[in-house]
């Protein structure tokens, strides 16, 4: 009797805590994780769409929830999840788990996926969900029982529960408000039956603010400090109290974690069923992590059970993605430029941005120590060439005796083959092919051979987006993605409508074998320019065949992205170079005290760190911007805007209050690194002049 007294007194303490239910004498424990101190690892549990929104890092992570350690047969969580960015608008999360308390436990897989859809520049909307299966039942082995022939215990089954439970999360700038139904569906497999009634679902709203710290450098580079408060609206069997008044109907708290990626991380929180939580986290390096956190009840029935512990461990990544987690979906020129000069999975990161300016200096000690020789080599040339010539003067001389100038000078026209006397110091010392070792070597270079060989450098490339105005009467290309080439050899002029990019082999093979199953006349077209292969569903003569192709998804009958590829090859190099000129004309009617060309230098950029100077501004959108020129002037600042974008280019300028000069920027990205691609690629070959990256942060200027 003691013992069965025992028995029903730990289940009913059990009870008090924790969400039991029992059909038809099946004991059911239900899915329902403590998240409340989960603020650095495993946040989707706290909310679905938190495996994308404010997440930067992908991670393994192991996790411990000892609830109640005091309490012999507590409720005891283990956790082994991935959770991380999937992409750029989409996270995505993969748990194993089991939940034991008394005798009653289960075990399960849990899936959780997020998208994020953006609104505007400063809001996001995104949704997401978790599914969870699990078993759940009487463990026979947690059982002290009298009689091992009691039907009671030997006639129970475990169940199958298949639950799932959506969420949303709203961003507006660093704000982020959302709501969790935490059981909207809960469907046990073996009564077909749910678990809960409409009264007993749970729901939960949170509102977060994310503060991100300006230092780049220290303890404190990268971190963030990000306080969150929830209010839970509870089922009406969800938290029962021995004391029927001890219930609650609805819960509250909030929580802060001051993030420091080089050191780890502090939290603390507040939850009125739970209590008050204090933790701290450790970053062993930069990628293992080391968390505790220590929880105490006060109001309810858990301030008598004692202390619960968390202790977590995580292995973290970083994904290869874009800063900007939503992209606007009308922001396709980035798209188009990511597509064709770069693979999805092979940007640049920082190590291969420094291995790329180590090769680039190497590769500009290597040149010049070719033009050396080579300049070497020529003035030895020329040398023995005015020895031989001297020489054999003096041999005519010697033979006239000076008395015959006409032999002489006949002898002087048959050696040089009628070219000009040869001389050591028209050759030069070497110092007009000096360059300097830097990243523009192979500009200097150019400028070095300019006096041998005259060749104008374009300052538009052939290769350029094409404009998106507007044009009346016709589908708009500021709806259509579109692109245009020109100069490509053998590619008849037209408008291609493109399904897909390729560098060759065999996926373009089974793209096109597909497309030609389908009924489309599918080819492709070779880029010599960048080795990429351009694979289109059909030509059209005009502009408004291939939009209305393109808006059609082919008459329906493709269900894929598509692309228009305009190419002209009228373009030829003599208007080209004409062009050029007339750019040359019009940028030299500037007058140099209000055209300030280059404040920074391309080798400047990449040898050594740029002293930055900040100005309060507003209007001007954060980012990493190309800049092409600096005027005082603002007619002649909208004349060079005009112009740049009259041959492709979508240039445009801000002003700088405290000088009031005009910044003309030829694009705007929204990290380093691609910014840094752009400017090494010159903007996909679309612009060669000088350039240089300036940094703007939010309401500032760098």
């Amino acid at each position: 009797m003691k013992l069965a007294k025992y028995l029903a007194l730990t289940l009913i303490a059990a009870f008090s805590f924790t969400n039991i239910q029992a059909q038809e004498d099946d004991p059911i424990l239900l899915y329902s994780p403590a998240s409340q101190n989960l603020l650095k690892f495993n946040r989707f549990l706290i909310n679905p769409t938190f495996s994308t929104v404010q997440e930067d890092k992908s991670y393994i992570n192991l996790l411990h929830r000892n609830q109640s350690v005091q309490f012999k047969d507590n409720d005891q969580t283990y956790f082994l999840s991935y959770s991380g960015r999937i992409g750029d608008r989409s996270g995505l999360g993969l748990s194993l788990y089991t939940q034991s308390i008394g005798p009653v436990s289960n075990i399960g897989v849990l899936a959780n996926y997020a998208y994020g859809v953006k609104l505007s520049e400063k809001s996001n909307f995104t949704f997401g969900g978790n599914l969870a299966y699990y078993s759940t039942g009487l463990d026979r082995n947690s059982v002290d029982v009298i009689d091992t022939e009691d039907y009671r215990l030997n006639g129970t089954e475990d169940s199958n529960v298949l639950s799932f439970q959506p969420g949303f999360n709203i961003s507006y700038g660093n704000f982020d408000f959302g709501v969790f139904a935490e059981n909207l569906f809960d469907y046990n497999l073996k009564t077909s039956e749910s678990l809960t009634d409409f009264a007993d679902k749970t729901y939960s709203a949170h509102l977060q603010y994310t503060h991100a710290f300006d230092n780049d450098s220290g303890i404190m580079e990268g971190s963030r400090l990000m306080p969150l408060a929830r209010v839970r609206m509870n089922g009406q069997n969800r938290y029962v109290s021995v004391d029927s008044d001890d219930s609650q109907d609805i819960t509250f708290g909030g929580s802060l974690i001051l993030d420091l990626p080089k050191l780890g991380w502090l939290q603390g929180g507040y939850d009125s069923f739970y209590g008050a939580s204090a933790g701290a986290g450790f970053n062993i390096n930069k990628r293992l992590s080391l968390g505790y956190t220590m929880e105490k009840g006060f109001t309810t029935d858990l301030e008598a059970l004692g202390v619960t512990h968390e202790i977590s461990f995580a292995y973290s990544f970083t994904p290869n993605l874009t800063e900007d987690r939503v992209m606007l979906e009308e922001d396709y020129e980035d798209e188009l430029v990511e597509s064709e000069d770069l693979d999805k999975n092979e940007l640049a990161t920082n190590e291969e941005i420094a291995e790329l300016k180590r090769k680039l200096a190497e590769n500009d000690a290597i040149i010049e120590e070719l033009m050396f020789r080579q300049d070497s080599i020529e003035a030895n040339r020329q040398r023995d060439l005015e020895r031989r010539f001297n020489m054999v003067m003096r041999m005519v001389r010697n033979e006239t005796k000076g008395e015959r100038p006409d032999l002489e000078e006949q002898a002087e026209k048959m050696f040089l083959g009628k070219l000009e006397k040869p001389t050591v110091a028209s050759n030069g010392s070497g110092k007009d092919t000096y360059i300097p070792n830097g990243t523009n070597g192979a500009e200097s270079q150019d400028k070095a051979l300019a006096t041998t060989v005259e060749t104008p450098r374009p300052t538009i490339a052939q290769d350029k987006v094409q404009n998106t105005s507007k044009r009346p009467g016709s589908v708009g290309q500021d709806k259509v993605k579109s692109r245009k080439f020109r100069n490509l050899e053998g590619v008849q002029d037209g408008y291609y409508v493109v399904a897909n990019v390729y560098k060759g082999g065999k996926y373009m093979e089974k793209f096109i074998n597909d497309m030609d199953a389908k009924g489309f006349a599918t080819d492709y077209i070779d880029n010599p320019k960048n080795g990429l292969k351009y694979v289109y569903l059909k030509r059209y003569d005009t502009w408004q065949e291939a939009a209305d192709a393109h808006a059609s998804n082919m008459n329906g009958s493709y269900d894929g992205d598509l692309w228009i590829m305009n190419v002209d090859n009228k373009y030829t190099n003599e208007a080209y170079a004409s062009n050029v000129d007339k750019l040359k004309e019009k940028s030299a009617k500037y007058d140099n005290n209000v055209l300030r060309q280059n404040v920074v230098v391309k080798d400047q950029i990449a040898t050594k760190e740029l002293t930055s100077k900040t100005y309060n501004i507003d209007g001007v959108g954060s980012g990493y911007y190309i800049i092409a020129n600096v005027f005082a002037n603002p007619k002649n600042a909208n004349r060079f805007v005009k112009l740049l974008n009259s041959y492709g280019l979508s240039a445009s300028y801000f002003i700088n209050p405290e000088n009031n000069w005009r910044y003309v920027y030829l694009k705007r990205h929204e990290s380093w690194n691609n910014a840094l691609i752009s400017y090494y690629n010159h903007l996909n070959n679309s612009y060669d002049d000088k350039m240089w990256i300036m940094r703007v942060k939010p309401n500032q200027l760098a």
